[in-house]
Formats: C-alpha cells, sequence, structure tokens
C-alpha cells in the first residue's frame, strides 16, 4: 500500500536570529509511526522566488 504526502514549508526557519529551528510534520510523522516508510522524496521547484517557499513530496510505502 502506497501514500503520497507533499509538504509545504519554508527556508527562513532556519538560522532565524542565529538559533537553529526543528520543525516536525505530524501527518508525516502519523505515517511513519503506523508502520510506512519513505521510499521516495521528490522536491519540488519553481525556479527562483522571493517566498522562500518549497515543497518535498514523500512516497510512503507499508
Amino acid at each position: 500500500m502506497q501514500k503520497v504526502i507533499t509538504i509545504t514549508t519554508h527556508t527562513n526557519i532556519i538560522d532565524k536570529d542565529d538559533k537553529f529551528t526543528e520543525k516536525e510534520y505530524p501527518k508525516l510523522n502519523e505515517y511513519l509511526e503506523d508502520g510506512y516508510i519513505v521510499k521516495q522524496t521528490v522536491p519540488i521547484t519553481t525556479g527562483s522566488q522571493t517566498s522562500y517557499m518549497y515543497s518535498i513530496t514523500f512516497i510512503l510505502e507499508k
């Protein structure tokens, strides 16, 4: 069984105010705790933007 989940986040969560910030993704964690494993990750690039937003698609398999 496979699931596909896309997470969108931003790059300025790292090194903000000279601190490293960790970010967890609850839905992804839920699937991993349920026994799914990450089979593939696919970064989604949309060209140069000033928003610092990016997405990663995770292909999960159980």
